[in-house]
């Protein structure tokens, strides 16, 4: 495939609009796509108008490399800030704008082509199995009813073309003074990077219900609030333990409490209050302990005092993901890198998640590495890629997958 085929499929992504839905349109795309390359394709409902996609070369009964990118993107926040218009891309000054350039059409376009040359090379041996999902921004929706369905049970490892770029040297310095990456103290030679690790999250709800009053006779009312601020109390004292731990790679749990509610009328006692907690996890506290951490404090509370009414209500977990920064696997990927960009990258962890997340909680034995021509323009106005980021992931991915099944 030429260098204008390959910038004419990403542009073609980026003119579908998928705002967290309609993610069909892209499906469609890339089944017609591969079947038009010889490759067989097939579409996994989620709902009307939302469908996963799976796609499979397979040369023998060995093991099996997975390719995965989402369909999905964010909403574009003001079309009229936008220079040229969200799904209008523009190709300047080296630069590819549009929503979705980086946070990933990008990344999936990349692995997308990356899949049908390694098709076409008759000395290309392996077995990849390329999914694209409805839904990552949104919980990762399409990627748990993949996991759910058995889809990577046979997978060893996986390439998840998420964004793993900064736009320049001086902004992978910033991210790495601010935390957002970690290096463990190593000096990167290029802004460019893989990460082998991420943190998971763990967002749930605490509900505290209790019995209204006026407030000039509190005493025959039940104060949710006060109740739920019990709680609060509690669940601080084990955030400051939880919090001591710290993994090589992630760095320490970062726990939030994000929304408070309670309270409608200044005299009244409420009868209702809720609080919302975001806890970015790691290995060591996996989602599972920490929960029923939560849920066995609740039953405590609610079992040492009669006027307690609170309830855990669980509203996403998704694993922390980990793969051995010297394992054979991030050891192929380092070496790939250097094979086609002729400088050393850092394998560190990343800021936020991905697919993986629901991948790794079905299959606890994949490798992982999150790989992507993407940068930190990702969600904001006038998101872009560069193009020749762009262009050299796809040998990337190539130069990956010829490695693993050499």
């Amino acid at each position: 495939m030429d260098k204008a085929q390959r910038l004419s499929i990403l542009d073609d992504l980026l003119k579908l609009e998928t705002v967290n839905g309609d993610e069909e349109k892209v499906a469609n795309y890339l089944k017609t796509l591969f079947e038009k390359n010889g490759i067989k394709a097939d579409l996994n409902k989620y709902a009307d108008k939302r469908y996963n996609l799976i796609a499979t070369i397979k040369h023998n009964d060995g093991p099996i490399l997975g390719f995965t990118g989402h369909e999905d993107v964010v909403p574009t926040v003001d079309d009229s800030k936008w220079n040229y218009g969200p799904f209008n891309p523009k190709h300047i000054d080296g630069k590819i704008f549009g929503r979705g350039s980086s946070d990933m059409k990008s990344g999936l376009a990349g692995l997308a082509i990356a899949l049908i040359e390694l098709n076409e090379d008759p000395n290309f041996k392996g077995n990849i199995k390329f999914i694209a999902t409805v839904g990552e921004e949104v919980g990762e929706i399409g990627s748990q009813k993949l996991a759910e369905d058995g889809y990577v049970d046979d997978l060893k490892a996986i390439v998840v073309g998420e964004p793993s770029n900064s736009s320049s040297s001086l902004v992978m310095q910033q991210l790495i003074k601010a935390g957002l990456i970690e290096t463990n103290g190593v000096t990167p030679e290029t802004r460019m990077a893989a990460f082998c690790a991420h943190k998971g999250s763990v967002t749930y709800k605490v509900i505290s219900r209790g019995k209204a009053a006026h407030s000039s006779m509190p005493e025959v009312g039940i104060n949710a609030l006060d109740n739920l601020i019990a709680y609060y109390n509690k669940q601080n004292e084990y955030f400051t333990d939880l919090v001591k731990t710290e993994d090589d790679i992630l760095g320490t749990t970062k726990p939030s409490v994000t929304i408070l509610n309670g309270g409608k009328q200044e005299n009244t006692i409420p009868d209702y209050a809720d609080m919302t907690v975001k806890i970015r996890t790691i290995p060591e506290y996996n989602n599972d302990k920490i929960i029923v951490v939560f849920k066995n404090m609740i039953d405590k509370l609610n079992q040492e005092n009669p006027k307690m009414s609170l309830e855990f209500k669980l509203l996403s977990s998704n694993w922390p993901v980990k793969t051995d920064i010297n394992s054979d696997f991030i050891k192929l990927v380092k070496e790939s890198y250097k094979d086609v960009l002729g400088v050393n990258i850092l394998t560190v962890g990343a800021p936020g998640g991905t697919d993986a997340s629901k991948f790794v909680q079905a299959n606890h034995d994949l490798d992982v590495v999150v790989a992507g021509p993407g940068n930190e323009s990702a969600h904001q106005i006038n998101e872009f890629v560069f193009e020749d980021d762009y262009l050299k992931y796809i040998e990337i991915y190539k130069t990956i997958a010829t490695k693993y099944f050499a």
